[in-house]
Order: C-alpha cells, then sequence, then structure tokens
C-alpha cells in the first residue's frame, strides 16, 4: 500500500471519528453523569441502551478499523497526524448545521492543517514503513514519562488549581490514544517480526486497555465541557506522544534526504499549529453542552434527534 492510500484511509477513519463523536456527545449529555473517580453502574447501563450512544460508539469503530489498516501499511508517526484533519469537518460541521462562521484565522487553520498532510505524503513519498523493531525499554520509559505528567495534570486539577475539569480529561484521553497508537503499531511490528506472544500477549491487552479507558473518559469530558474542546485537546496530545514516541521506541526517524526531513517537520508544525487554532475556535464559539442547539443543532435531520424515543 502507497503512503497516500495509507493517509487516504486515516482521512475516511477520522471522519468516521468526528461523526462517532458528534452522537456520541448527544447520547452523552442525555446519560447520568459518569463519576471521574468511580464508575456507576446504572450509568454504564444507560449508556449501553441508548440508540445515539451505541451508533456513534458503532461508527468510531469502523473507523477505528480503517485506522488499523492505514497504521498497518504507514508509520504511526504521519498517519496519526493525518487524523487531526477531523478537526477541519468539525468546524464545518459547525458552519453549515449551527450555522457559524469561521474568522479568518480559523480558515487559516484549516489550510495549515491541510497543508501539512501534503508535506508528510510527499516527506515519506519514497520510503517504506522504517518501524521494523521496538525498543521495548523506550517505548517503557517513555509510556511511565508520559503516564506520570498525566498524574501530575490530574493532581494539580484535584488540587484547585486553575486548570479545567474538560480540558484535563480532554488530555488525559488524549494520552491514552497516543499511547494506544504506539502500541497497536508495536504489535504490528512483533507480528511482522514473528514475536507473536509479545505482541498478542502484551501489546495487544494494552491497545485494548488504553483505548477502553480513553472512552470512558472522553465521555466524561462530554458531559463535563464543549466536544470541541475536549477533541482539540485530544487531538493535541495524542500526536505530539505520538510522534515523539514513534521515534523514541519504534525507530520511526526523519528521512535521511534534508528536503525530505524539513517536509516532514514542517508538515508536523503545520497540523499542529493547524490544531490549536481549531482548539482555540472550538472555546470561542462552541455552544454550551445543555443547550439544545448543542445536541441537534438546526440542520440536523429529526431523525436523529428522534433516535432516543
Amino acid at each position: 500500500m502507497s503512503i497516500w492510500s495509507a493517509i487516504t484511509l486515516a482521512l475516511v477513519a477520522t471522519c468516521c471519528y468526528q461523526l462517532g463523536t458528534v452522537l456520541q456527545k448527544m447520547g452523552a449529555d442525555r446519560m447520568p453523569r459518569l463519576g471521574v473517580r468511580g464508575t456507576h453502574r446504572h450509568a454504564m447501563r444507560a449508556f449501553l441502551r441508548s440508540p445515539i450512544w451505541l451508533s456513534g460508539l458503532a461508527v468510531s469503530v469502523a473507523g477505528w478499523v480503517l485506522f488499523l489498516k492505514a497504521i498497518a501499511n504507514a508509520p504511526v508517526s504521519i498517519v496519526q497526524p493525518v487524523l487531526g484533519f477531523g478537526l477541519c469537518l468539525l468546524a464545518f460541521l459547525s458552519v453549515v448545521l449551527l450555522r457559524e462562521r469561521l474568522r479568518p484565522v480559523e480558515w487559516v487553520g484549516i489550510a495549515l492543517m491541510v497543508s501539512g498532510i501534503v508535506l508528510l505524503g510527499i516527506s515519506a513519498a519514497q520510503e517504506h514503513d522504517h518501524a521494523t523493531a521496538v525498543s521495548r525499554l523506550a517505548l517503557t520509559a517513555a509510556s511511565l514519562a508520559i503516564l506520570g505528567l498525566l498524574a501530575i495534570a490530574v493532581y494539580l486539577a484535584r488540587a484547585g488549581q486553575r486548570i479545567s475539569l474538560p480540558i484535563v480529561l480532554g488530555f488525559a484521553s488524549g494520552v491514552l490514544i497516543g499511547l494506544g497508537a504506539l502500541y497497536t503499531k508495536a504489535l504490528f511490528v512483533s507480528l511482522g517480526n514473528g514475536a507473536a506472544l509479545i505482541g498478542w500477549g502484551v501489546f495487544l491487552p494494552l491497545t485494548i486497555l488504553t483505548n477502553v479507558v480513553a472512552l470512558w473518559i472522553t465521555q466524561a469530558a462530554f458531559q463535563r465541557g464543549r466536544a470541541l474542546i475536549v477533541v482539540a485537546m485530544n487531538a493535541v496530545t495524542n500526536k505530539v506522544i505520538t510522534i515523539g514516541g514513534a521515534m523514541a521506541a519504534l525507530g520511526e526517524l526523519l528521512p535521511t534526504d534534508a528536503r525530505l526531513a524539513a517536509a516532514r517537520l514542517a508538515g508536523f508544525v503545520a497540523i499542529l499549529l493547524g490544531t490549536v487554532i481549531l482548539a482555540r475556535f472550538g472555546a470561542a464559539s462552541a455552544p454550551p453542552p445543555n443547550d439544545p442547539e448543542a445536541l441537534h443543532g438546526p440542520g440536523l435531520p429529526a431523525a436523529v434527534a428522534a433516535m432516543e424515543v
């Protein structure tokens, strides 16, 4: 599979993710509040009985399957940043369905993300996936360091520091999704190297665990804040973790050609800047979580809003 095919799969995957996010947000706002320190069984049962939330989960799972196909055939440090294009889709839906207007700076953010995706594709067009081995020591050290940062953020939030809980939860889900992407790539690399026992016995459980916990944290964040803020914080965090972790533990280094290396770095920077700009858009213009417009939007079909009936 060519790098452009993998990028195309990642783009389709992120569209599924964002559609699933919209449906999960609609469902989460109607469900009993999930506890941050503990889970209530009745709340979990309510989620599992919600047609809207389950539909969003199904669409997101379809996107995850496409993501697996892409990450199996391209460097994770390229595929994961491409997923950030989903924020462009959220911005577009805000314009079309919520009748909001993008300011010039937001259009700049979208242009940066599109340019970054093109640059990443160009930088890898003449390469094969270089992730042929997993540095278990480096991956373990990176995981511990990243989880340590997460623990510090949670401590500061609980200590009453001026950190918004939705921001902390978005950061936490981004940390886990980023780690999940690294473990997923490590799974494929291990299987390719004949280390099936380590792949199935270590990296598969870690992949499932990080993604399931991230899903729960994301729903709790949706119930406490705006979807665009949560998703944007998640997007920035998981990209930084994936890019750094892939270089440290999976050997996905920059191309040896100076021009291609410069193109890849420029692509990373462009996507991260675009993500930050669109995150600001979400904070500035997203409707309150209890606003009916935030749940359904004037342009959403009534059949979708009636799924809970």
